[in-house]
């Protein structure tokens, strides 16, 4: 009986300690960098201006007034299409000090033909 008694207690405090260190609170620092929103992406329309080696533009009118937008190419962007100068352009794209970086590029043919 002993032997009993002596089984269930251990199981009972190992138990408790168990839910005692599941329940320990996250570090400060780790919770506030999870809680952080990542940064939102943004996105313009235009036709390519010109294209380089990892980077390319696209004019922008608005308000009657153009403006033509830089933006990098890197291993993550995913490009749909061909980019080439004349074809219109759909790019996300998200802002790293102060450069833009294109997240995903939509072209369409200058032709006018749709790519679907």
């Amino acid at each position: 009986m002993r032997f009993r008694t002596s089984l269930c207690l251990a199981t009972l405090f190992l138990v408790c300690f168990t839910i005692a260190a599941w329940s320990t609170p996250l570090p400060a620092e780790t919770a506030a960098d999870s809680l952080q929103p990542a940064p939102d992406n943004q996105s313009l329309s235009g036709p390519i201006a010109s294209v380089g080696d990892a980077e390319f533009s696209v004019q922008v009118t608005k308000d009657k007034d153009v403006n033509t937008v830089q933006f990098l190419v890197d291993g993550k962007t995913k490009v749909e299409g061909k980019l080439a100068v004349g074809a219109q352009a759909t790019v996300e794209y998200r802002s790293d000090a102060g450069k833009n970086i294109a997240v995903r590029v939509i072209v369409t043919p200058a032709s006018g033909m749709s790519l679907y």
